[in-house]
């Protein structure tokens, strides 16, 4: 009786250690599928809507459209009325683009190493799947898919009915921020893992120093680039200036642009 006893303690200890368990995991599950949608909705990428920032100076107005390279199609339908409204009522368009500007392809080959080298992963390594029935490239990121979510990337901007007669583009070409940072910093030197990995596989051969990174990032891709769109909208002729640019450079580019003329004012 007493042995029975035992397993029945026994039995009834696991019963509850398992609820426990279970339980446990099904909280771990829910907490971390939530952290994980607030963390998807931060990045912007769930919008239905873009939210413009409004600027003027006298006779001049700017309207400064936050792109984002991940979102949803109606998103992107949104910003392509926007677009093609504001353009009808005279605004010129200043797009973002860091486009190569090269001779040869294999003058671009060796900048692609180098930009791989310099940032320390595979060029395009995005995951991307093509339906048959719709050739629109949809990103489908753990991240984003387990939402539910049908994300796809930016669009060309012939898709926002750009007027490429009239457009400008308020960019710098990425040879040309790697020439600077190769003049500032050294050559980025590329080994013979370099050459022999193909851009389109997975990378694996030693990057670049951390600091050298942040400095590209930080410098080169943000702030010169941030100064750039500054200096072309300040000193440009046009009155009406509609910005398609990364949301990530609004701040330093209305910095910039009040640094060089302090009478831009927002209007609500």
């Amino acid at each position: 009786m007493i042995i029975v006893k035992g397993i029945t303690s026994l039995q009834i200890y696991f019963s509850i250690s398992m609820r426990y368990y279970f339980v446990l995991i099904i909280f771990s599950l829910l907490f971390f599928s939530c952290a994980e949608s607030l963390m998807v909705q931060s990045t912007g990428v769930l919008q239905n809507a873009s939210r413009t920032h409004h600027l003027k100076n006298g006779e001049r107005e700017l309207i400064y459209i936050p792109m984002r390279h991940l979102g949803k199609r109606n998103y992107y339908d949104y910003i392509q009325r926007m677009v093609d409204s504001l353009q009808n009522q005279g605004f010129v368009v200043f797009y973002e683009s860091i486009a190569y500007q090269v001779d040869s392809a294999q003058q671009r080959d060796v900048y692609d190493r180098k930009f791989r080298k310099l940032v320390g992963h595979v060029i395009g390594s995005t995951k991307v799947y093509e339906k048959t029935s719709d050739t629109t490239k949809v990103l489908m990121a753990p991240l984003y898919k387990n939402l539910g979510s049908r994300i796809i990337q930016q669009p060309q901007y012939s898709f926002f009915k750009v007027d490429y007669n009239t457009a400008v583009i308020a960019d710098i070409p990425k040879n040309e921020l790697l020439d600077e940072f190769e003049y500032s910093y050294g050559d980025i030197i590329l080994d013979s893992c370099d050459w022999k990995t193909p851009l389109n596989e997975p990378y694996t051969c030693k990057p670049i120093k951390t600091k050298f990174r942040n400095i590209f990032d930080r410098e080169f891709i943000m702030k010169k680039r941030e100064q750039n769109l500054a200096a072309l909208v300040a000193d440009a002729s046009q009155k009406k200036i509609l910005i398609m640019f990364g949301a990530a450079h609004y701040k330093g580019f209305l910095k910039y642009l009040k640094e060089r003329n302090s009478d831009w004012i927002n209007v609500k």
